[in-house]
């Protein structure tokens, strides 16, 4: 067997088993010490948008137009040589449709005598084995492409709150453009500015000024490509806007399409939960739980307060969420979280007597209503909801998960309505809202009474 032949036996073995840049550099570096006493390989490919050079184990990073490497790429294409040699360094060409198109970097005290012949084999084979990768690599970008579309698609299948569905898509598209971060911004009511309303905070400066340019639907860039903004439509005008920021990187083409298209449907989404919550602002019932939804809590809640007033009883108000409901749909997906949201909901209805009043205030948030009912008892009621929940088991027999039941906690405050020292109705929820927080920030999973 000859050298040349054992030399492309085993990198034909590396290109069989390698599915990542990392598993191809780290093939080739063992081959090339081997068969060439090579220390470090690294490869280099084209950005087309910025005709610079970047590490193809590292495709965010694009390197500077006088780096050392993008100089022995211009060196090595006007040279017409196979390679070129620099102290303990060989260069040659990586190619894509017969053009060159990147660079690969040998390092090490290399035997020149032993590779200089196979170099023009070793630059196709190995360019061979960079377009498969890129062209696998794009495969699963679009079918993780389809998959986040067709999650923004079936948000508004039992969600129309779009403070609550706004977060879950950013995080959906977030999860997509790893390398950005990704921020949503919707127009405020009647007025020229945006609101920031996922994540809390942006990094951007100027972002308002480069929020007032949109005019059309078309993206725009700003910030030598480091900030794009893809608008939000209703109609053919701008409602809002889907941000992409990387201080050191731009968008490449491909992203930019998608992002294009993830907008497109995440406009139709957002426009479908408001014309959803046009419809339910007359409505009585949360579409997904059964329980009242927060138009008719605050109905109810008025009602009740001035019955409490005439009548001279005890109300009480318990407000709970979900402890780490965000964790829940991150491992197991949205559908996981709305069965998840369903069984506290029924949860909470079986545990409560027939004039209680659920509802489900937003999210993973819940609120009740408790007439004639002592603040103690309130607490009790409260403590019995929590151990309930903490021992109902979620069946996820009908999903593909390992795991085949979860379990989740709540935490709860609870307060009393106050006819003198509360001015209004909503200071009861407020109040029991601030026992909520004090239990989640004190360990979660617990019922905190606020007391006046």
């Amino acid at each position: 067997m000859t050298d040349l032949y054992k030399i492309m036996y085993e990198l034909t073995t590396v290109f069989e088993s390698s599915t990542t840049a990392n598993e191809l550099i780290l093939g080739l570096k063992n081959v090339f010490k081997i068969f060439f006493n090579c220390e470090e390989v690294s490869i280099y490919t084209k950005n087309s948008l910025t005709n610079t050079l970047k590490d193809f184990s590292k495709p965010w990073e694009n390197l500077p137009i006088n780096n050392k490497i993008n100089l022995k790429f211009e060196e090595l294409k006007n040279s017409n040589k196979n390679y070129i040699k620099n102290e303990n360094e060989i260069y040659f060409p990586l190619y894509k449709q017969r053009k060159q198109e990147g660079l690969i970097k040998l390092e090490g005290k290399i035997n020149e005598d032993k590779i200089k012949d196979t170099i023009p084999l070793l630059s196709r084979q190995i360019s061979l084995a960079v377009i498969n990768l890129e062209y696998f690599e794009g495969v699963k970008n679009n079918a993780n492409f389809y998959k986040t579309i067709r999650n923004i698609t079936k948000i508004t299948e039992t969600q129309y709150d779009l403070s609550y569905i706004l977060p879950i898509m950013g995080e959906m598209i977030d999860g997509f453009i790893s390398e950005h971060l990704i921020y949503i911004f919707l127009k405020k009511n009647g007025k020229k500015e945006y609101k920031l309303i996922w994540p809390a905070k942006c990094m951007i400066n100027n972002i308002e000024t480069y929020l007032s340019e949109m005019k059309d639907i078309r993206y725009i860039s700003k910030d030598d490509g480091k900030v794009c903004i893809f608008p939000l439509t209703n109609s053919g005008k701008p409602t809002g806007a889907i941000v992409a920021y990387n201080p050191i990187e731009t968008l490449n083409k491909a992203e930019i399409e998608y992002l294009e298209q993830l907008t497109m449907q995440a406009s139709i989404t957002v426009n479908k939960a408001k014309e959803y919550m046009k419809v339910l602002e007359n409505a009585t019932l949360d579409a997904l739980t059964g329980l009242n939804n927060r138009h008719m809590f605050h109905q109810r809640l008025f009602e009740t307060v001035s019955n409490s007033k005439r009548q001279k009883t005890d109300l009480c108000c318990i407000m709970t969420d979900i402890d780490f409901f965000k964790s829940v749909n991150d491992t197991y997906g949205h559908a996981v979280g709305d069965l998840v949201l369903k069984t506290v909901a029924k949860t909470i209805k079986k545990e409560l007597r027939e004039y209680d009043i659920p509802s489900r205030y937003g999210g993973e948030e819940f609120a009740i209503l408790l007439p004639n009912t002592p603040l103690e008892e309130a607490a009790k009621v409260a403590e019995r909801l929590r151990k309930k929940i903490e021992k109902k088991k979620i069946s996820l027999e009908d999903y593909s998960f390992d795991k085949k039941e979860i379990s989740v906690t709540i935490s709860i405050g609870v307060a009393k309505y106050d006819e003198k020292t509360m001015k209004n109705p909503e200071d009861l929820y407020k109040n029991a809202d601030k026992g909520l927080y004090s239990a989640k920030e004190s360990g979660r999973n617990k019922v905190v009474t606020v007391k006046m």
